[in-house]
């Protein structure tokens, strides 16, 4: 046992001290620019939703001056509170930008840490073995995708993962409470958790009864409520610009990875179709189509419960998360690359079986994304912190034919690629409800 555990730190130290390594020299040329921006701009007292494009312009010795204007952030308060809190902390010691670009990423890398503790201890109650719980650990904090998402990249989706699992974990122990303040918190740094409301609700119906389920709502609903209430009230920014700018991530359309950036391709090799394939992106039924990815990911989730002999296994739990998470991915329009930790579940339900083939599931998820990732904005660029010519050779060569074309290809086929693991796992799990029936 300790001897395990020793190996099992020694691996956490390594995948550590590699995110370490990378942290502070890296990043994504627009998104981490963003953040850049605004904590600079939030820090020296402007609005989180008053940063447009023609104010967030290039402040020099921060950042790079690859973009002379970016556009602020579309999330709650949580993360641009953050950010303007490092650029504090750091215009105390202003010994380097760098030690600026570290303070950003500390938060993603320790979102990684928490997340994989409790990816730990979810698969030591699936299997209850310690082994495959270190297994489970490793797989997701030593996977390169993960690493580039929170340490490279600069992304912040392992922080409200961590606070998703750990709701999973304190409804298991009948906490319904402190579970939904937990999901609150993680709706609170990024929407994307509240797509398990429904999942909860069913779970603790079945299990407890319905007030539960509503004290749990509630609960997950208020918390992000007031803490995005009271910054607003507080620095006195327009809550009518707030709504606005949160509400529209909700039908946001785009492409990156999935299916829908067929309509790229289309524009790069028939540049006359891009207003019809414009208006069919804007048409509603399409900017929604998510929400009826969602509506058959809960009825699985719900008929799974039905038909099971353990309704209220954490195996089935998480079940209905990726059921969620997968019908949310296969049916919006623009998915970036970082929502695939979302999926970090099936790294539990699959150590259930880890030798089967179907196990590969996640093996599969985490390199088709890796792959698109580094299709879509080439590895050199994340380094454009350092030098500005990173940046500018990829924007030569994603725009110039006939690079720019097999660009667009290539990010095609692996977006379906992504999409039929996608199907696979979820066909998977179905028919695993129904060999169990």
């Amino acid at each position: 046992m300790h001897k395990h555990l020793d190996k099992l730190w020694a691996f956490i130290l390594l995948g550590l001290i590699v995110r370490l390594a990378l942290c502070f020299w890296t990043g994504h040329p627009w998104d981490f620019e963003v953040f850049i921006r605004v904590g600079y701009y939030m820090a020296k007292g402007s609005s989180l939703f008053d940063i447009y494009s023609a104010e967030s312009y290039y402040n020099e010795g921060l950042g790079q001056p690859i973009f002379p204007y970016v556009t602020g952030l579309g999330y709650l308060p949580a993360w641009g509170l953050y950010t303007a809190l490092v650029y504090k902390i750091y215009s105390l010691l202003p010994v380097s930008p760098f030690f600026y670009y570290f303070l950003l990423k500390l938060a993603p890398i320790l979102g990684d840490l928490a997340s994989t503790k409790l990816i730990y201890s979810l698969t030591r109650i699936v299997t209850g073995k310690v082994e495959k719980a270190g297994l489970s650990a490793l797989t997701f904090f030593l996977c390169p995708f993960i690493i580039l998402v929170s340490a490279v990249w600069g992304m912040f989706d392992s922080i409200p993962l961590a606070f998703t699992l750990a709701s999973v974990l304190l409804l298991l122990v009948d906490k319904p409470f402190l579970s939904g303040l937990c999901l609150g918190i993680g709706i609170y740094i990024k929407v994307v958790p509240i797509i398990y409301l429904p999942i909860h609700m069913l779970y603790l119906s079945s299990k407890r009864d319905f007030r539960e389920a509503i004290i749990h709502l509630l609960t997950a609903l208020l918390a992000p409520f007031i803490l995005t209430m009271v910054p607003l009230a507080y620095f006195g920014w327009k809550t009518s610009k707030a709504a606005i700018t949160i509400f529209s991530q909700t039908q946001r359309t785009g492409e990156v990875l999935t299916y829908w950036n067929l309509g790229a391709l289309l524009n790069d090799f028939f540049p006359f179709s891009s207003g019809m394939l414009n208006e069919v992106f804007s048409f509603p039924l399409v900017r929604y189509f998510w929400v009826l990815g969602l509506m058959v990911g809960y009825l699985l989730y719900h008929k799974l419960q039905k038909s099971s002999s353990e309704p209220h296994s954490l195996s089935l739990l998480l079940k209905g998360h990726l059921f969620a998470t997968i019908g949310f991915l296969l049916t919006r329009t623009f998915i970036p690359e970082q929502f695939v930790l979302y999926l970090a579940p099936l790294i539990v339900v699959q150590a259930e079986g880890w030798r089967s083939e179907k196990n590969l599931g996640w093996i599969h998820v985490w390199v088709s994304a890796l792959t698109f990732t580094f299709i879509n904005l080439y590895p050199f660029a994340f380094a454009y912190l350092i030098n500005p010519e990173f940046w500018r050779t990829f924007s030569y060569l994603a725009s110039t034919k006939p690079y720019s074309s097999v660009r667009y290809f290539a990010r095609f086929i692996t977006a379906v690629l992504f999409d039929l693991f996608l199907v696979k796992i979820l066909c998977g799990m179905v028919r695993s409800r129904e060999e169990s029936a």
